[in-house]
Parts: C-alpha cells; sequence; structure tokens
C-alpha cells in the first residue's frame, strides 16, 4: 500500500495502490483537503514496545531450551517417583509452551497501530451516499421495546440527510408489542426529530438525553450545537421547547409500558388462507412481514408550521421537518426449519433492503446500541470515500456502555480490546468485525473480491453463478447487479427503489424460510452461517478475499449500549463468544486455510482468535496443581518443587524474574501508546483468569460435543435490561451487580479458588515458605491467583461484598483459619495412620 506524506508530522494520507480507470476517475469523489489522516504511531514508546516483545521472546526461547534439558536430570532419580515427576514436568512444559504460544499470536499483531482522525467538514453534502441502518431484536422480554424505541429514535435524529437514509427494524420474534411500539416511536418521531435539529441536542436517544443521571455517563454535560440556522439566540425557547418534547416522550413511555402490561406481548405474525391476522404463537413460528411504517421523504427540505394564534409550544417553522424512511421487517420462522440466529436475520435483512432502498453502505446496530454521536454516520462514510478506501469492507466503531459500575468489575468496557487490540489491527488489514457498530458496503457482503479483482457480472455465464448463488428472485438480482456495477471508490448511489406495494410484496418474498435453499446464503453470501459468533466469521471471510477494515473512535463515543453487568449473565456472553471461536476454528473458515490475500499478521489475529478458549485446559491443571501437596502431605510435588529441586534454583528464579519483568514492561508500554489506564488492564486480566477457568472450558466442553456427537451449541440470549434507572437512588444504584444467579460455570473457579487459599493458608501456617525458593513460589503463585480472581469472590458474596472492609477481611481471616484448622487434622490424622 502506498502512502502520501502530508506536511505534518507522523501524518500520513492513504492512497490505493491500485491503477484507478477514467471512468473511476470520473466518480472519485471531489474534495478539497482529505477526509481521513492515518497517523503511524511511531514514537519512541512503540519502539520500545516492539523491543521488548522481541526480548520477551527471546527469553522464552532460552528459557524453554534450559527446561528441555532438565528432563534429563529427572532420569537419575531412583525409587516410584521418576514416573510421577515426569508426568507432572510434562504437564507443566505443556502449559507453559501453551501461554507462550498464545501469548505471541495476541501480541505480534498489535506493533503497528495507527489512528485515524476523519474530517467530516470535508465531506459535501453531495457526497453522501444512501444508507441503511439496520436494528435487529428478538426477544421483547430481554430486550425491551423502550430501548428498541430508543435506539431508532436516535437514527432517526442522526445528522444525516433524510432522503438518504432509511433504518430497518428486524423482529426476529415476530411480536406485536415491538412492533406497536416502533409504531409510537414513529409518532413521537414528528416531534423529537425537528427539535434535535432545530437545537442540536446531543445524544439523540430521548432516554439519554432527558434522564437525570445522563451527564454522569460520561462526565459532560448536555450540550447545544450551534447548526444550520440556528443560533442559540434564545435559552428560554429551548428550555420551553425542552420541556414540552420532555411531557411527550413521557407519554410515549406510558404507552409503552401499557403495551408491555397487556395481552398484546404474546401475540405473534401468523399468515392463513392468505390473510395476515395477529394471534398467539411462539418465536420459532410466525409468518414473515415488511411494513413501511414511515415512507421516503423528498429531496427538497420540507419546513414545519406555525401556529396562527402563536400558541404553538414548538416553533418548527425554520426546521427541516422530513423523517428518514423507516420499515419493519419480521422474517419467516417455521418448525423443523434453520434460522440460522442472527445472521439468518441479518441476511433477510439485507435482501428485504435490496428490494426497497438498495444503499451502497450498511450500518449494523443491537437494537440496545443508541446513535451517541449524531455525525457517526458521516465519519464512517469518510473512511469509505476517502482516496484509498476503495478496498475498505467495513469500519468497526468501539463499543461503549451507559451502565456499568465504576470499577468495571467484570471488564465490561473491554477497553484492552478496542483501544489496543482493534487499534493495533487497523495497522494491518484491519480491525476485527465484532457485532454492532459497524459500517459495511453492500457490494463486499454479496461475496466479491477486494479491488482490483472486483469485476461486474455481464455474461451468461456469471448469470447462471448468480441464480445458484442469489437464487431466482429477477428484482432482487437487478438490485445485485446495480451494486455490483458500481465503481469501489464512489460516492454513487445506486437508483433509487420504490417503496410501492409490487416492492414491498417481493421484499416480504425474499424473507421466506425457503428463499435460501440451495443457495450461497450463509456460506458465501452475507452473514456466515454455522456459528454462534457470526460477526467474527463474517469479517474474516471478508479479509481472506483481499478486503481491508478500518477502525473509527470518534469523540464522543459514536455508539452507546448496554452491558450485562451481573457475574452470571457476563459468563454467558462469555461463553457464546468463546463457543463461537472454536467453531469457527472447526470449520472451513480456519485461518490456516485461508488464502494468500489474508495479511500474515492478519492471519496471527485469527488464529488468537479462534484458539484462545483451549488456554483453560492448560490453565485449570497449573491452577490446581497446588492441590496436589495437599493431599498428598508432600511438599515436594508441586509444580515448582518438580522445576527447581533438580535444577539450578537460581537459574530457574531468574528466568521467572526476567519473564515477569518484560511483561510488566509490556503492560506500561501498551498502555502508554493505547491511551487505556492501568486500571483497565488488570480488570482485563482478572477477568481474563475468570473466563478462562469457567466459560472457556465450557466452550470447549460444547464444541467437543458438537464435533463428536453432533450436538448444536445452545444459543442464550444476552438481557439487555437497563441495569438501573437513571433517577435510582444509591442503595439501589446497580442493585443487578450483587444480585447472585447461581450457574455450573461458577463451580471450576470456585474450586480453583478454594484450593489456592489452601494451599496459601498451609504454606503460611505450616511454615513451608522457610523450606527454600520452591516453597516461596509456589506461595507467591497461590497469592497471584487469588489476586486474579478477587472480582469473582465479590461475585459470590453478592450484596455483601459492598462492604469490603472490615468484613471482607474477617471472612477471609476465618476461612484461612477453618482451613488451616482442616489441613492440621488431616496431617495429624495421617501420623497417626502411618505410625500403627
Amino acid at each position: 500500500m502506498a502512502t502520501t506524506c502530508m506536511p505534518k508530522k507522523d501524518v500520513c494520507v492513504t492512497v490505493g495502490a491500485e491503477q484507478v480507470s477514467p471512468e473511476e476517475e470520473k466518480n472519485q469523489p471531489s474534495v478539497e483537503r482529505p477526509l481521513v489522516r492515518t497517523k503511524y504511531i511511531s514514537t519512541v514508546t512503540i519502539k520500545l514496545y516492539r523491543l521488548v516483545i522481541f526480548i520477551r521472546m527471546g527469553i522464552f526461547v532460552i528459557f524453554f531450551k534450559w527446561r528441555i534439558c532438565t528432563a534429563g536430570v529427572m532420569s537419575s532419580t531412583d525409587g516410584g517417583d521418576t514416573s510421577r515427576m515426569r508426568m507432572m514436568w510434562t504437564i507443566s512444559i505443556a502449559g507453559e509452551l501453551w501461554f507462550a504460544l498464545m501469548w505471541v499470536l495476541d501480541q505480534l499483531p498489535k506493533m503497528k497501530p495507527v489512528r485515524r482522525a476523519v474530517d467530516v467538514a470535508a465531506l459535501q453534502e453531495s457526497m453522501l451516499p444512501t444508507m441503511d441502518v439496520f436494528v435487529t431484536t428478538a426477544d421483547p422480554e430481554k430486550e425491551p421495546p423502550l430501548a428498541t424505541v430508543n435506539t431508532v429514535l436516535s437514527i432517526l435524529a442522526a445528522d444525516y440527510p433524510a432522503d438518504k437514509l432509511t433504518c430497518y427494524v428486524s423482529d426476529d420474534g415476530g411480536a406485536l408489542l415491538t412492533r406497536e411500539a416502533v409504531a409510537e416511536a414513529v409518532r413521537f418521531a414528528g416531534l423529537w426529530v425537528p427539535f434535535c435539529r432545530k437545537h442540536g441536542v446531543e445524544p439523540r436517544n430521548p432516554e439519554a438525553y432527558f434522564s437525570p443521571g445522563a451527564a454522569g455517563v460520561d462526565g459532560n454535560k448536555m450540550r447545544v450545537v450551534t447548526r444550520g440556522g440556528y443560533k442559540g439566540r434564545a435559552w428560554p425557547e429551548l428550555a420551553r421547547d425542552r420541556r414540552h418534547v420532555r411531557r411527550e416522550y413521557e407519554e410515549l413511555r406510558l404507552r409503552i409500558d401499557a403495551l408491555q402490561a397487556g395481552d398484546i406481548r404474546q401475540r405473534r405474525w401468523s399468515r392463513a388462507d392468505g390473510s395476515t391476522c395477529w394471534q398467539r404463537g411462539t418465536a420459532d413460528d410466525h409468518a414473515e412481514v415488511v411494513q413501511v411504517l414511515i415512507g421516503p421523504s423528498g429531496r427538497t427540505p420540507h419546513l414545519g408550521i406555525v401556529a396562527s394564534d402563536g400558541n404553538n409550544l414548538v416553533d418548527l417553522s425554520s426546521v427541516d421537518v422530513r423523517l428518514p424512511a423507516l420499515v419493519y421487517m419480521c422474517r419467516e420462522k417455521r418448525h423443523r426449519r434453520a434460522h440460522h440466529r442472527k445472521a439468518g436475520a441479518m441476511n433477510a435483512l439485507l435482501r428485504a433492503s435490496a428490494a426497497l432502498s438498495n444503499a451502497p453502505f450498511v450500518l449494523n446496530l443491537d437494537c440496545d446500541h443508541y446513535v451517541n454521536n449524531s455525525q457517526a454516520l458521516r465519519a464512517g462514510v469518510c473512511l469509505m470515500l476517502d482516496r484509498g478506501g476503495g478496498d475498505v469492507a467495513f469500519v468497526q466503531f468501539p463499543q461503549r456502555f451507559d451502565g456499568v459500575d465504576p470499577a468495571d468489575r467484570y471488564a465490561n468496557h473491554n477497553r484492552v480490546f478496542f483501544d489496543c487490540t482493534e487499534l493495533g489491527l487497523d495497522g494491518i488489514q484491519g480491525p476485527i468485525y465484532v457485532g454492532t457498530g459497524c459500517l459495511f458496503r453492500r457490494a463486499a457482503l454479496y461475496g466479491m473480491d477486494a479491488p482490483p479483482r472486483w469485476r461486474p457480472y455481464g455474461d451468461a455465464k456469471d448469470a447462471a453463478a448468480e441464480h445458484d448463488k442469489f437464487s431466482d428472485s429477477s428484482p432482487f438480482l437487478l438490485s445485485v447487479r446495480a451494486a455490483l456495477k458500481q465503481p469501489a471508490q464512489s460516492n454513487t448511489t445506486f437508483p433509487p427503489c420504490l417503496f410501492d406495494e409490487a416492492a414491498i410484496a417481493e421484499a416480504t418474498a425474499l424473507v421466506s424460510c425457503c428463499y435460501e435453499d440451495s443457495t450461497a446464503w450463509g456460506r458465501d453470501i452475507g452473514w456466515i452461517y454455522g456459528t454462534v459468533t457470526e460477526d467474527v466469521a463474517t469479517g474474516f471471510c471478508m479479509h481472506r478475499r483481499g478486503w481491508r477494515s478500518a477502525y473509527c473512535a470518534t469523540e464522543p463515543d459514536a455508539f452507546r449500549g448496554t452491558a450485562p453487568i451481573n457475574l452470571t449473565d457476563r459468563l454467558h456472553q462469555v461463553l457464546r463468544w468463546a463457543a463461537g471461536s472454536l467453531e469457527i476454528f472447526f470449520s472451513r473458515n480456519n485461518p490456516l486455510l485461508a488464502g494468500r490475500r489474508l495479511h500474515p499478521l492478519q492471519r496471527v489475529a485469527y488464529l488468537n482468535t479462534t484458539l484462545y478458549p483451549f488456554t483453560s485446559l492448560f490453565l485449570i491443571v497449573y491452577c490446581l496443581f497446588p492441590a496436589i501437596p495437599l493431599l498428598t502431605g508432600n511438599a515436594a510435588t508441586g509444580t515448582f518443587s518438580t522445576s527447581m529441586d533438580r535444577t539450578p534454583p537460581g537459574a530457574y528464579i531468574a528466568f521467572l524474574a526476567a519473564l515477569m519483568l518484560t511483561l510488566a514492561m509490556v503492560a506500561v508500554l501498551e498502555v502508554s501508546w493505547s491511551g487505556i489506564t492501568l486500571h483497565d488492564w488488570w480488570r482485563n486480566q482478572q477477568f481474563w483468569m475468570v473466563s478462562a477457568t469457567s466459560a472457556y472450558l465450557a466452550a470447549v466442553a460444547q464444541v467437543a460435543l458438537k464435533v463428536v456427537a453432533g450436538k448444536e451449541i445452545s444459543f442464550k440470549l444476552t438481557s439487555k435490561q437497563s441495569a438501573t434507572s437513571a433517577s435510582t437512588g444509591g442503595k439501589e444504584r446497580f442493585a443487578e451487580l450483587y444480585a447472585v444467579r447461581w450457574t455450573v460455570l461458577m463451580v471450576p473457579p470456585a474450586v480453583v479458588l478454594m484450593v489456592n487459599v489452601a494451599s496459601m493458608a498451609a504454606g503460611i501456617e505450616g511454615g513451608r515458605w522457610r523450606n527454600g525458593p520452591a516453597a516461596v513460589l509456589a506461595v507467591l503463585f497461590n497469592a497471584w491467583v487469588v489476586a486474579h480472581l478477587y472480582p469473582f469472590a465479590l461475585g459470590l458474596m453478592g450484596r455483601w461484598s459492598r462492604t469490603l472492609s472490615p468484613l471482607l477481611f474477617l471472612v477471609v481471616l476465618f476461612t484461612v483459619g477453618l482451613l488451616c484448622f482442616i489441613l492440621q487434622f488431616h496431617t495429624l490424622k495421617s501420623g497417626l495412620f502411618l505410625n500403627k
């Protein structure tokens, strides 16, 4: 990839390496200045970071060479201990080799991070292409309709031309409650959207804007931005309008609450004898429906009105009151048919939108992820339309969350992944697609290779291939050809489709459950099937076809959502991610099988993404090693004793100290160049230990059953219920965090915690730590495990964890004393038995 450097230091503007034809040059966006500036982080910090990584890798090589050479020392031992010593040595060296491998796979792709700054002001209004926004929801019980309504309202009010934006709401559960709630949102949008345009309010989510705790989410007060004709001339006018709009929003909330309280929540779409009606049904058995709730608006701005008597509470006479189009969609689902979860719903949205609006760019959002920055859509388009952006398949925005406890006990913010790993991947082939908050190029979703290999279909052979891949809908194939004939790097908008009865009927047929039979949907086209993490698999398929991706972090955050702060829900979420990653590894989308168009370091990143759950097998054994001397009464059978008793202890301690020192240096430097905090890094390390000893282990077991016995992985939808209300008092704030819901996933980490606490207590109380370096290292290892599992211990304590001191200290002392008494009794009993 070629770069043209700007005069500013360390700033480069990306330019595509391929030749641009005169026809494509004609369609290139005409800009006065670059849309994107890419800054390669080449400071002393990142250079030192790379140096320390290579030094640690060198230490790994020397250390393992030394460890393997020590195997010959054990052959001189006498008695029956030889086989046991060799077994423990083999297990420990295998675990250490695996930990080192995974660390290398995690660090290598992050050594070339870049930062991209978009210039939204340089993006002229005429350059903006049409855009389709997909909002997905499946269960009104776990995904409150009010959250979906607020997400839809934030999209409709985004700073994007109303005639170029279409919002699609996918109700995969077919619930009347969801449809009626969205219909209520349509009525309120006629007031909310002009109000946002008039006063430039941020964020444009009514719940976040009107909530008393909205300012506490990111520390910023609600702001008024001067836009268009409004100059912020009258604060009293803003206050008056805000009071009126807030009253209307409170009435909207009451109407939605009334819908939830009624019998309407049990009714679903059902089609019989050619008619459509609502009746009781199930989420897995309902008819297909496509309804246009808001039709497309014209290109000419339409100003509001002012009452002649002057009593109009919101003066919209100078505001464009047009609304973006809004479409409600529910795909058909029947018993004994594969529905492919969220991936199937996204593919149905892709086809239905092609029959109606057919926008060249597609943004997907979960129902709880609202638009927090009204210019986020423009920022994503900048990365697509900039010179060199013709091979960008998707733009991934970081996921930010509201309602997370200030301490972020279970690492919900995941800053290390988004602000470090994804930022690092942006320097090679691009970040990994992680579900919500991602802007796609429609043509890339149709399975096309990246430029310059991208070519439109034209002959009869290609038409037959289209039929086999996309099925036999002629209007849909015409929309596909329109998408594929467009130059890759162009702001040309596809010919607008009509929202007439014929188009709606065609869109309805495209979301039937039998449409995808004998086609390439879910295999080579659209979102990929066969895994519960369809996002990672879909992004991987685009990268292996030669596409790039881009990372876009805006200020303020582009989108914000809801994260599960309860320990049980968080573990089930991680279980789903880990199981899906392993499914990808055992599928045709294995990174090792990808072609040559996948960047080597990108392949390493995907290999790390699909292999990491296997770490649990080695970690759980390593963490349970301290139980062996407790059960046998022989301190010489511990891990560190096995490693040091028959080898020079000084050498082992030197290697261990060097590895720990370089690990600490990598952590500090990583924090420095990525912008995260040490607190975020440490929370990530703690929850990694909790996940690896629980959810990862369960994921390995689930995928093993699928591979061996063909048992499909169960899918549990993450609850999107808000953790706390904005008006909740301090005593009940984050009450969900302290709720204890038992699950089998808690058993392994609880056992690991108990074993290491007992081992540490025995080592301290019995004076074993005085028996040499091995005993000291064993106690330190126990303390290291316990410190990492500290958030898990708090989760088990529930509401008692609020009073961390001195109650927690007393509980720990009592537990340690009880364990020491049990161990003393066990030792005394063993001695009496031997004397007899």
